[in-house]
């Protein structure tokens, strides 16, 4: 699937901005906190409506909600009530699909992100990097034709967000993903092509490919350069929102 924002403005946040997500690939959309990513995030979702422009998704028009899209939020939506087994369950059950097969199909993921054995776990009895981990398992049972995930690994320790990204490089190659963060060291390790974002009004400044060979060595003077040149936009991009903000003061 193919997804585009195409000249969408919405909540004074996002102007004229568009993009387009290739299907198959992984797109990291970076920017300071608070510049609109999630904004964009729910518009693609559905859970917005644009006040002007086009949210398509499989060239259609994005009228609201639907299976085909689903987001990663950054806080647990684990259902603390559920088992971690029945938590990923949940959606394939809700559509109708055998409980026998979800079942099935939702063990197989919980053992691909490491959770076995955890199955009967509630999520407040999982660590943080395990909720995370059964997250992308509920998500990926429902094999949506858009992942988005909106700063999902945001307030984990540094060697559990080294390893999510492990398990993500791994369970969501070949798939459309838009992945928002903060971290380009991050963005630069999963994504086929990063978009950098202005603050405020929000729209895409700069896509930059990423066309390195995967498993990705963080070390590759490839990879440097590619952060190198994303940390450089950013850093010029906070020296204007700085200057803006003096001049409206």
């Amino acid at each position: 699937m193919t997804a585009t924002l195409d000249r969408v403005s919405a909540r004074h946040v996002v102007e004229d901005c568009s993009l387009e997500l290739e299907g198959g690939r992984t797109t990291a959309m970076i920017g300071p906190s608070g510049c609109g990513k999630s904004t964009i995030a729910f518009l693609l979702a559905g859970y917005d409506a644009p006040d002007s422009g086009r949210v398509l998704a499989g060239g259609e028009p994005v009228t609201g909600p639907s299976p085909e899209r689903l987001v990663v939020f950054q806080e647990s939506a684990l259902m603390p009530w559920l088992t971690t087994l029945d938590n990923v369950m949940f959606g394939p059950r809700a559509r109708g699909e055998r409980r026998r097969e979800a079942k099935r199909r939702a063990r197989e993921l919980l053992a691909r992100v490491g959770l076995e054995g955890f199955e009967d776990r509630y999520p407040d009895q999982l660590s943080g990097g395990m909720q995370r981990r059964a997250e992308l398992a509920r998500a990926l049972v429902n094999d949506p034709e858009l992942m988005i995930l909106d700063e999902p690994f945001r307030g984990l320790d540094a060697m559990t967000r080294r390893l999510m990204q492990e398990y993500c490089a791994e369970l969501l190659a070949g798939r459309t993903v838009l992945f928002i963060t903060t971290d380009v060291d991050e963005a630069v390790f999963l994504a086929d092509r990063l978009l950098v974002m202005e603050n405020r009004p929000t729209r895409v400044r700069r896509s930059i490919d990423v066309p390195l060979d995967r498993p990705r060595d963080r070390r590759d003077p490839a990879a440097l350069e590619i952060k190198a040149e994303a940390l450089e936009l950013l850093h010029e991009e906070a020296r204007r929102s700085f200057h803006r903000q003096g001049e409206a003061a």
